[in-house]
């Protein structure tokens, strides 16, 4: 499992004796140190363990949590200002990607 992970440094999180998590990334030691306006739930998702859907179904918790609510609204403006500007959106306001139906055939 250690050779698997490319990223340094890797961490190890425990909350009790119940629950260890090993990744790359950072943690505080109580999520009571990050304010609460500064914290944004993205998405949840169901997963099964290295996807064997034999397995027990996890869940997925994405967030983002930021030092201060002033750094999570300033992500939440640029996350805005890049769906603007997401190409997949602008090339179909603007024709730019289109299908050209031919009557010829080969």
């Amino acid at each position: 499992l250690l050779d698997s992970i490319k990223t340094e440094p890797i961490t190890i999180y425990h909350i009790g004796d119940q629950w260890w998590d090993l990744c790359a990334g950072p943690h505080v030691e109580s999520t009571g140190v990050i304010p609460k306006k500064a914290i944004q739930l993205q998405s949840v998702a169901g997963a099964y363990w290295r996807g064997d859907e034999k397995r027990e179904m996890l869940q997925r918790i994405y967030a983002t949590a930021w030092k201060s609510p002033e750094q999570l609204k300033a992500y939440k403006k640029m996350v805005v200002e890049a769906k603007k500007r997401d190409h997949r959106v602008l090339g179909k306001q603007l024709d730019l990607f289109s299908i050209q139906v031919s009557d010829v055939t080969c």
